[in-house]
């Protein structure tokens, strides 16, 4: 695992709201609740600069005063916790969902395959059994051995046995061949009325898993101001907590003019340090895409980012370079590809859509779902805390730049987890997806 600079941390701080999508969905898909308002729960309590101030000018008021904020302080921790907890267990329901309509996928497609095949198997019996038929028509039939009969000289007699011999050898292979098509006839009716039930049960778990996404994405509005809210409380709580203690400051007024300083002279060091993280990104990127065996990609220029390669049609890529390492598939059923790339690499929309999904949650940490015209969807994973730069419900156009690569949730190192879905409960090999579409990986 990577170790998180100052600029991300900052940015994970700027950003925890966003997280909180799927922590209401899991509130409203669960009926989880926290209680009382966190918020609504310190404010009643919560010291004023004033109270502060005054306990300054005594001692024992200020060690009364300091026992008071650290009791809140642990409250306010708890219940920030509380907010990331249901945050994690709703965006675990959310992933289960799709997991679960995934493998429904896969059970319709079973089935829909064994009926097609029972139905292959009955009508190749049935014709088999037809060509048996026919044969014997053209063999003379009963009416044909009874001529043979009549006539009944030795030569007429042994031909009527021989005759009579082939008949019957016939009429059992064809019974056998009438039973084979008749279960197989049977078989591929009742696989066919699983499918059905199971493409019924396909379509429940595609409403639920679009409902907890939309539950996800409205409750992410709302954790992003709460977990807000509790961490302000918290930093005012901790600045309070020092300036009692600081011995140096006879006023508050002097504690926070120098806090101040220090905080700007903070943002300043992470500024530069998201700056110079972009700006290695940037030339990262430029410098594959100058190698990209022809895949093309506009240079940035002047310090500009560098653009994707234009694609065909409405169709591009989701990097300004296609450097793959792990395909679609293979032994631990990976459902996408992973491209290679640098922190904060820009990464681009494929296609014009909207946004469905721009939060973290479960394995795949801060992904972005757009949802195309031709109702299939594309996912971006993996993305860093505050490197997403789009918002849930906004449209997109092709090639404009959405967030950038990361190494959010089940990740091991920087990259971006590309996933294509061809409708809301299936995933596809993004390579024969988007070759479709005139954009080779």
């Amino acid at each position: 695992m990577r170790t998180r600079t100052s600029a991300q941390s900052n940015a994970r701080r700027r950003w925890t709201g966003v997280v909180g999508i799927a922590a209401a969905a899991c509130i409203v898909a669960t009926g989880l609740t926290f209680g009382a308002s966190p918020g609504q729960a310190v404010d009643a309590d919560l010291p004023t600069w004033d109270d502060v101030q005054k306990a300054k000018q005594d001692v024992n008021a200020t060690d009364a005063k300091i026992t008071e904020i650290e009791a809140l302080l642990v409250q306010v921790a708890k219940e920030v916790e509380t907010t990331k907890q249901a945050s994690i267990t709703a965006g675990n329901a959310l992933a289960q969902a799709e997991d679960d309509l995934l493998a429904a996928n896969e059970r319709v497609e079973a089935l829909e395959t064994k009926a097609s095949e029972s139905a292959e198997e009955a009508e190749a019996a049935s014709r088999e059994a037809a060509s048996l038929v026919s044969q014997m028509y053209r063999s003379g039939g009963v009416d044909r051995n009874m001529e043979l009969f009549l006539e009944s000289d030795a030569s007429t007699a042994d031909q009527l046995l021989e005759r009579l011999a082939v008949m019957s050898k016939a009429s059992e292979r064809n019974s056998k061949v009438a039973d084979d098509a008749t279960r197989a006839r049977n078989n591929a009716e009742t696989l066919g009325q699983q499918a059905e039930s199971a493409s019924a049960e396909r379509e429940r778990l595609q409403q639920e898993a679009a409902e907890r996404k939309e539950i996800a994405t409205v409750a992410a509005a709302a954790a992003v101001e709460k977990q807000t809210t509790q961490e302000e409380q918290q930093a005012t709580l901790e600045a309070q907590l020092e300036a009692l203690k600081d011995k140096s400051a006879e006023t508050v007024e002097g504690y926070e003019e120098r806090v101040r300083q220090e905080a700007e002279e903070e943002r300043q060091r992470q500024e530069a340090a998201r700056k110079a993280a972009e700006e290695a990104a940037r030339k990262a990127a430029e410098e594959a895409a100058n190698n990209n065996n022809g895949g093309g990609g506009g240079g940035g220029g002047g310090g500009g980012t560098v653009s994707p390669p234009t694609g065909g049609g409405g169709w591009g890529y989701p990097l300004a370079w296609n450097s793959v390492n792990e395909e679609f598939g293979g032994a631990r059923n990976h459902g996408g590809l992973d491209f290679d790339g640098a922190m904060w690499t820009p990464i681009y929309a494929v296609a014009a859509g909207r946004v469905t999904a721009c939060y973290e949650f479960s394995n795949y940490g801060n992904a972005v779902d757009i949802q195309h015209a031709d109702g299939s969807m594309t996912r971006y994973a993996h993305q860093p805390y505050g490197g997403i730069i789009v918002s849930c419900g906004q449209w997109v156009e092709k090639g404009q730049q959405i967030g950038h690569i990361g190494s959010t949730g089940w990740s091991t190192g920087p990259h971006l987890h590309f996933e294509t879905w061809p409708n809301s409960w299936s995933r596809v090999d993004p390579r024969g997806f988007m070759a479709a579409r005139g954009v080779y990986f």
